[in-house]
């Protein structure tokens, strides 16, 4: 019984936690993938880890567990939507590509989400999800989450949600992902911007060049080509962006667990 209440205590934890990382981490919250798988691998997975959880004193299963539950939560959630945040540069690059090609109007309906999305940035992120997939993404997202235990242990009510240091990261967090978005835009943006130059020219120099029926079709022409030129470079960026991510991860549990980085 003794074992009992010191165990069950550490492994609802555990599992609080993982449950709330699936919910928020990306691939494990599209919304095809049904409910009781997650909580099932979330407790397959918390029975897994919890015995190689540290624990430096006992957890009291009274109504101060609710803090722990939440604080549990917490970490969770934000480990999760920070890396959902981090996978969603390729979706906003789709969409400053589709606004410079002309279907910025053309949007699609995402199933895993339900929201709109732009043509080419749903082909990038199906892309970008195999690429992630093919180089074992999820199983580092998996590591990740156990190894945080390390930094930020399940009995310590100490998170530094409110620190500066955590403030500067969000702030580095987002500026990182727009730049990253526009660097893998910019094949595609720069090039269709001289696109939009040359046919300017053309239009002021010759009148009787029709440039609004021949201009649409052009642009797109051009777009398709630089997609498939450009394509080996998106998987290259796309590689090192993820092993920053992983950084960004690794470096927000040593936030969060009370150090530096």
């Amino acid at each position: 019984m003794a074992l009992i209440e010191t165990l069950l205590p550490v492994y609802l934890l555990v599992f609080v936690r993982i449950a709330s990382f699936i919910i928020a981490a990306p691939l494990f919250n599209q919304r095809g993938m049904p409910n009781h798988f997650k909580i099932g691998f979330a407790a397959v997975m918390a029975f897994i880890s919890f015995a190689y959880v540290p624990i430096t004193g006992k957890i009291p299963l009274d109504i101060s567990f609710t803090v722990y539950a939440l604080k549990e939560t917490a970490i969770g959630l934000v480990l999760g939507y920070l890396l959902q945040m981090m996978f969603s540069v390729v979706r906003v690059a789709g969409g400053l590509m589709d606004l410079q090609m002309g279907l910025a109007m053309a949007n699609v309906v995402d199933p895993a989400t339900g929201a709109y999305v732009p043509i080419t940035g749903r082909l990038k992120e199906i892309l970008a999800t195999l690429y992630f997939l093919s180089i074992n993404g999820h199983h580092l997202m998996i590591r990740g989450i156990i190894s945080s235990y390390q930094s930020i242990p399940v009995d310590s009510l100490i998170v530094d949600l409110h620190s500066d240091a955590f403030g500067f990261f969000v702030i580095k967090a987002f500026s990182h992902m727009f730049f990253s978005a526009f660097m893998m835009a910019a094949p595609i943006v720069v090039s269709l911007f001289l696109v939009d130059l040359s046919l300017g020219i053309i239009a002021k120099t010759v009148p009787q060049f029709n440039i609004f029926v021949v201009g649409l079709p052009i642009k797109l022409l051009v777009s398709f080509l630089l997609l498939i030129v450009v394509m080996p470079g998106f998987f290259i960026i796309l590689g090192n962006y993820i092993s920053q991510m992983f950084h960004a991860l690794a470096e927000l549990i040593g936030i969060l667990g009370g150090g530096t980085s």
